[in-house]
């Protein structure tokens, strides 16, 4: 049966399936979202997630790796999947006629995955050449560095690669206690995005996950962004920065408005910081600022690349920046610039199948309930000047973080970003 209104249902045991037709489409995005990543690891389990989901991909449901690869493949379609701080993601695209077969494989990729001893060892030097990678590519390692940084201690600020002791201790035992402790009715979500039959969706979510018995995943050890510098010396080119601060976490009522004050402060080419710090002083090839959102945390802050010995004069006009928005709060030109990016952003996702699932099983997870795109541009509609200028004076109260990565001449732009701060 083919419908055309947004539904969520909550099978017996706790289990939510978000449906979310788009008339007119013939293809389908859908996925299993399941509430587990780095940060339900213990500091020796660091890596679990992340290696669990690389090893769906070695055959489930009746089927090895190669024969599960040619299934989907035979129908057009593609499997992905990937794993985050705080959710692991199974997902697939197809036409629409196969949505409930794409289903019925993403559902072996968790319930009825094929884990042989060779095949972990295998993967585990998979992901140790992932983990080379990253380190390789110093805009993405300086994050890594800052996100230890901003959550010393904490199982937030542990890598989701873990590290190579870590992984390597992993037996198939340790898999799969790490699924069955955490692959429960409360901790999944599962949602369908484009076209697809309705009856046939909810039956197979149904025969597949409707089993499962009811019980809650362990709770999560509370988060919060703590104020350091952090710093990784290195023979590049350039100094790579990350500032941050306090921002609001998953869900909050200021989470529209700090979108629109991190789009005006460093958002594209006509912000704050890309005009001053790139356009008018020429110190950086690349400036902008980023919002992360977490369940109970949450953080705004900007990446920079730069000439090394210019760090310390970018984190100044970082701070000078955040000042003067805190001061003066935003002009109307900006906020409504900010508006029309931020609305487009929405929009655009709304329009792609996988990214509407996706919003579909954070808004689940974080509000249970489904919600229509009218509403979240009314959000946006209803920021005004003096929310902006609101969050850019909380994020000069809270706790401030810096971490470069780069030659020695720029490592003093971390301390000078934090004195400024504080």
């Amino acid at each position: 049966m083919a419908v055309s209104e947004m539904e969520l249902v909550t099978l017996e045991n706790g289990v939510r399936l978000a449906l979310d037709p788009m008339p007119g489409l013939e293809t389908a995005a859908l996925g299993v979202w399941v509430r587990v990543g780095a940060r339900q690891e213990t500091p020796e389990q660091n890596g679990i997630a992340h290696l669990f989901e690389h090893m769906a991909f070695k055959g489930a449901g009746g089927r090895d790796a190669k024969a599960f690869a040619e299934a989907i493949e035979n129908v057009g379609g593609y499997l992905n999947a990937g794993t985050g701080y705080e959710r692991t993601s199974y997902t697939a695209r197809v036409t629409k006629e196969h949505a409930t077969f794409a289903l019925d494989m993403v559902s072996d990729m968790i319930l009825d995955p094929h884990w042989e001893a060779g095949d972990l060892e295998k993967e585990k030097g998979v992901v140790a050449q992932e983990r080379g990678e990253a380190y390789d590519q110093p805009d993405d390692r300086v994050f890594e560095v800052h996100q230890a940084t901003v959550f010393a201690g904490q199982s937030l600020g542990r890598p989701i690669l873990g590290l190579e002791e870590t992984v390597g201790a992993v037996t198939v035992d340790a898999l799969r206690a790490f699924r069955d402790a955490y692959t429960t009715p409360d901790n999944i979500v599962i949602c369908v995005a484009g076209g697809y039959d309705r009856d046939a969706i909810v039956d197979g979510a149904t025969k597949r996950f409707g089993g499962l018995a009811k019980r809650n995943a362990p709770a999560d050890a509370i988060s919060a962004p703590t104020r350091g510098e952090s710093i990784e010396q290195r023979k590049l080119e350039q100094a790579h920065l990350v500032f941050s601060t306090t921002g609001p976490k998953a869900g909050a009522d200021e989470a529209a408005a700090a979108w629109i004050m991190s789009e005006i402060f460093g958002g594209g080419m006509a912000s704050r910081l890309f005009q001053e710090v790139r356009e008018t002083r020429g110190l950086v090839y690349a400036i902008h600022s980023f919002m992360d959102t977490y369940e109970d945390a949450g953080r705004i802050g900007v990446y920079a690349g730069c000439e090394a010995k210019k760090g310390k004069e970018v984190a100044g006009c970082v701070v000078d920046a955040l000042e003067a928005l805190a001061k003066d709060g935003p002009t109307q030109a900006e906020i409504a610039r900010a508006k029309a990016v931020v609305s487009a952003q929405l929009l655009m996702g709304a329009e792609a199948p996988l990214a509407r699932a996706e919003s579909r099983a954070a808004q689940v997870f974080l509000r249970n309930r489904l919600i229509p795109f009218s509403e979240l541009r009314a959000r946006i509609e209803a920021v005004t000047a003096d929310h902006v200028r609101d969050i850019a004076r909380a994020c000069l109260t809270g706790p401030a973080a810096a971490t470069v990565v780069g030659p020695k001449a720029g490592l003093a732009a971390a301390v000078a970003f934090t004195a400024r701060m504080s």
